[in-house]
């Protein structure tokens, strides 16, 4: 939370203008902004179209970490779960699924991938049981309790893979209970005067903003995530400000159908999968294709989210330290034709997922590493093409998402740092 005491909003010069001013010199600025911008979608959307090709055959092998990142989207979206609560449902039940592979190679004293005869047999069932019991603590209700069993129907294994699934839900669900989300929708107030930072403009009122202390929710990987506070956003009505807003005025006034496409593409709004998952469908697809086994996958999905839940909370921490404020309520002019966030602006959390997401799947699926890298500077600029976002907010969403991809990549035993053994 910001107060006066922190450097992050002294380093802040705000220029005290009135909106009305911001609206006649943006009005001067909008036939000089960035001229290239007509191409720039074009440029971001040309290395993935060979990305997604139908899936062969015989790549749609059963694989049981797969099929239940499957079910918690299912439940992400039919609970309406927002974007940051969304990265930790995901988060947790990968980090059950990649405890649950370990937990049956600590048992059975062997490196293997846990795929075929007993030992994969146990393997699945650990990993069935973890997610079902992790997906039942985060939805109790009972329609998720039909889901969850539905899915579980058939993931029936040997009783000591249930066992050993069940422990490691019991250990994932006891950290979530003490990681801060419970305390993270806060009540925060914005900053004043109103024409100079987020507010709020809902119709009805709504003064309460998304989870306003999900920063303070703790890491994965330890991060401090006030290091990301560094840089303050263009301070408002500065040039570099009043740059990006001639930028998303000039989109709004021109948008194109196209432009529009890729904003229903990457929008993952109300009642869907969100951002989060979006990268888990990707993750799943990229595992099918490549016949990758259930355990191994356990650690690709691992990886992917527990990057994404702490970009999340950088990402959150970043936003409710400046409040910037978004584009559409500088200039009015400026069309948002597929809603407006109740948040602050500064960074994108399209960008942080896209980041995040983008980065730590290119770890493992290098040869297609540009394209995904695209996909995800794709859908922070989706943010721009609808209205929401300044180009300035999409680029540090993406530097916090790769920075962090980066760590996540780069820690050498896993299995420790989410207290799994990774060694004997």
């Amino acid at each position: 939370m910001m107060d006066a005491n922190e450097s992050g909003r002294e380093a802040v010069v705000w220029h005290r203008i009135s909106a009305a001013t911001v609206g006649l010199l943006v009005a001067a600025m909008i036939s000089a902004a960035c001229a290239d911008q007509r191409d720039s979608v074009a440029k971001i959307a040309e290395p993935v179209a060979a990305l997604f090709r139908p899936i062969d055959a015989g790549a749609t092998d059963a694989n049981v970490s797969v099929q239940w990142n499957g079910v918690a989207r299912s439940l992400v979206a039919s609970h309406n779960t927002n974007g940051p609560m969304a990265s930790r449902v995901y988060a947790l039940v990968s980090v059950a699924q990649f405890g649950a592979v370990r937990a049956t190679r600590a048992e059975h004293d062997d490196d293997g991938d846990g795929q075929g005869g007993e030992r994969g047999a146990v393997v699945d069932a650990a990993i069935a049981r973890a997610s079902a019991n992790v997906l039942t603590g985060l939805y109790p209700d009972a329609a998720s309790a039909a889901v969850i069993a539905a899915a579980l129907d058939g993931d029936t294994g040997p009783a000591r893979g249930d066992s050993i699934g069940a422990a490691v839900a019991q250990a994932v669900l006891a950290r979530a209970a003490t990681d801060g989300a419970a305390a993270a929708n806060c009540p925060a107030t914005p900053p004043t005067p109103a024409s100079q930072f987020w507010h709020d403009d809902a119709v009805p009122p709504n003064p309460q903003p998304v989870l306003p202390c999900f920063g303070s929710v703790r890491t994965w990987l330890g991060i401090d995530v006030t290091q990301f506070r560094a840089g303050p956003p263009p301070a408002f009505a500065s040039q570099e400000f009043l740059a990006g807003l001639a930028e998303v005025r000039q989109i709004s006034d021109t948008r194109t159908a196209a432009q529009l496409a890729i904003v229903d593409t990457w929008l993952d709004g109300n009642n869907s999968r969100q951002p989060p998952g979006h990268w888990n469908l990707i993750a799943s697809d990229l595992i099918t294709r490549n016949h990758i086994g259930a355990a191994h996958a356990a650690r690709v999905f691992a990886v992917l989210n527990i990057a994404m839940m702490d970009t999340h909370v950088a990402c959150w921490d970043r936003k409710y330290t400046y409040w910037e404020i978004r584009p559409w309520m500088v200039d009015p002019l400026i069309t948002t034709p597929r809603g407006q966030p109740h948040h602050p602006a500064n960074p994108s959390g399209h960008a942080c997922a896209g980041g995040a997401g983008s980065g730590a799947l290119a770890g493992f699926f290098p040869a297609i590493g540009d394209s995904l890298r695209a996909l995800g500077g794709e859908e922070g600029f989706s943010t721009v093409l609808s209205g929401v976002h300044f180009r300035f907010d999409v680029d540090e969403g993406l530097l916090i998402g790769h920075t962090i991809a980066e760590k996540a990549l780069a820690v050498r035993d896993l299995g420790a740092l989410l207290g799994v053994s990774d060694r004997r």
